[in-house]
């Protein structure tokens, strides 16, 4: 393997270009989050204008350091990392992390003899290098995190992300949703290690459940390729491509020096792998949500339970849309279901678009969610809550709906996600981010609009249908 083990579970850090100064950007990045969220290495900053930063001792130098490094974070300008580079080379490390820029992605030739200089002298001395241009690991096991403001969580989720960017903003996504992660590498400009050696880490990581990737070009495609097709076939895997158009290319390359290929190649590939896309990180993290939080399930026929005559109209075009099976209720269930709800302006056939009268009572609504879920013509159950519909009300009554959804949706063994609509409305907004985490803290998947739960539930279905072939259906 070439990743080494201790760049994901490290048990001493150093950070090179900490500053006492606590706005300094490797202080903030790396230094700060380190110390707050309890890592448990040794944690030694650099910098030889310090005698000590944030209470813990300064060294001017990776070689003052009184033992082998396991991971090292340069933050400094891009002149300085080469000597860097040679403290670390002379035993003292085996990982170097490289935020700094000004290297391949300026597409100058002083930055690119510069990187290659970098790798060559780390090569020597046996150092691995992320980066440059990166922010390196996140690995809450380790204690090591890129972001503060998120609970302090392992999930079984791996990301690799060429973009540090969208590294930070998985993390955060992903945990607002209950989504936590395993281990996620910002990699950069990949001049040594890249994305294949990353894919071939976590396909075989024990830890590591379900795969993310973000990838805008390929260092070694045919080993690449042997990483995606291993991996896809232990686990699943998500990819969201970047520069797949000329415009996507040409910002590509000043981003971190890599060659992208075309959007019908990458296509084609994932289909030939069993690999899903996603075309942007809401769709990836809806995908992710999917595999963490919802049953597998047994089918694609789905039971859908909620208000509004066109929200209903739309959720069931959405689902279809997506591939999934809106059958119609048989005339004994739409009987249940009228026992108790009014006929006129409801539709009780599939999906229920129930009256108010039991809408806003928690108990008839989760006694309609039960009857429906109950029935064998179903595979999955998408449960609607409207927000909008809710500001006047308050949070206080959309959260009682929440509680009594979980409820019902615990007492059934199908799949069942629950879409919570705002219509970008900012009260609407608030209220359903605090009931959808409440009920994605009780092990249900959330969405925002039911196309999208459609698409990441037919995602989801269309993996494991494919397990049989290593292709997907149709």
């Amino acid at each position: 393997m070439t990743v080494p083990d201790c760049a994901f579970a490290p048990k001493s850090i150093a950070v090179v270009g900490a500053s006492p100064n606590p706005d300094s950007r490797t202080t903030r990045n790396f230094l700060q989050p380190l110390l707050w969220s309890g890592c448990r290495a040794r944690v030694y900053p650099v910098n030889p204008r310090a005698g000590e930063i944030m209470g813990l001792r300064a060294y001017p130098s990776i070689t003052a350091i009184p033992e082998l490094v396991d991971y090292v974070i340069c933050g400094v300008p891009a002149a300085a990392v080469p000597a860097v580079a040679r403290d670390c080379a002379l035993g003292r490390a085996r990982v170097l992390a490289i935020f700094s820029a000004g290297f391949s992605e300026t597409g100058e030739e002083p930055g690119i003899s510069l990187e290659r200089e970098i790798v060559d002298i780390a090569s020597r001395g046996g150092v691995r290098v992320i980066g440059p241009n990166c922010l390196g690991v996140h690995s809450p096991a380790a204690g090591v995190f890129l972001e503060i403001d998120i609970p302090p969580k392992s999930g079984q989720v791996s990301f690799l992300s060429q973009s540090g960017g969208y590294a930070r903003q998985f993390i955060v996504a992903a945990a607002e949703r209950e989504v936590f992660l395993n281990k996620l590498v910002s990699y950069g400009n990949a001049a040594d290690l890249n994305e294949a050696d990353f894919l071939e880490y976590f396909g075989a990581d024990g830890g590591t459940a379900t795969i993310a990737a973000y990838v805008e070009g390929v260092r070694e495609p045919r080993r690449f390729l042997r990483a995606l097709r291993q991996a896809s076939a232990a686990k699943p895997v998500v990819i969201m491509k970047g520069g797949n158009t000329e415009a996507g290319r040409q910002a590509t390359a000043s981003h971190t020096a890599s060659i992208s290929g075309s959007r019908q190649a990458w296509a084609a590939l994932c289909r030939q792998m069993g690999v899903m896309q996603a075309g942007d990180l809401d769709e990836m993290t809806d995908i992710i949500q999917a595999f963490e939080l919802l049953r597998r399930p047994r089918g694609r026929r789905i039971g859908i339970v909620g208000i509004g005559g066109g929200v209903s109209v739309m959720a069931a075009d959405d689902c279809e849309n997506a591939g999934l099976v809106v059958p119609s209720f048989p005339a004994a269930l739409r009987w249940e279901l009228g026992s108790f709800t009014s006929i006129a302006g409801t539709s009780l056939r599939n999906p229920v678009d129930t009256s108010a009268e039991v809408y806003w009572d928690e108990a008839a609504f989760a006694r309609t969610i039960d009857l429906v879920a109950r029935w064998d013509g179903i595979d999955i159950l998408f449960i609607i809550l409207n927000a909008v519909a809710t500001i006047r009300r308050g949070v206080d009554t959309l959260s009682r709906q929440g509680e009594a959804v979980v409820e019902a949706a615990g007492r059934t063994e199908k799949p069942v996600a629950i879409v919570i609509i705002a219509g970008g409305i900012e009260k609407a907004e608030n209220m359903a981010v605090v009931v959808g985490r409440q009920c994605a803290k009780a092990g249900f998947p959330v969405f925002p609009s039911c196309s999208r739960a459609a698409r990441a539930t037919n995602q989801v279905i269309r993996y494991h249908e494919g397990r049989g072939t290593g292709l997907p259906s149709a």
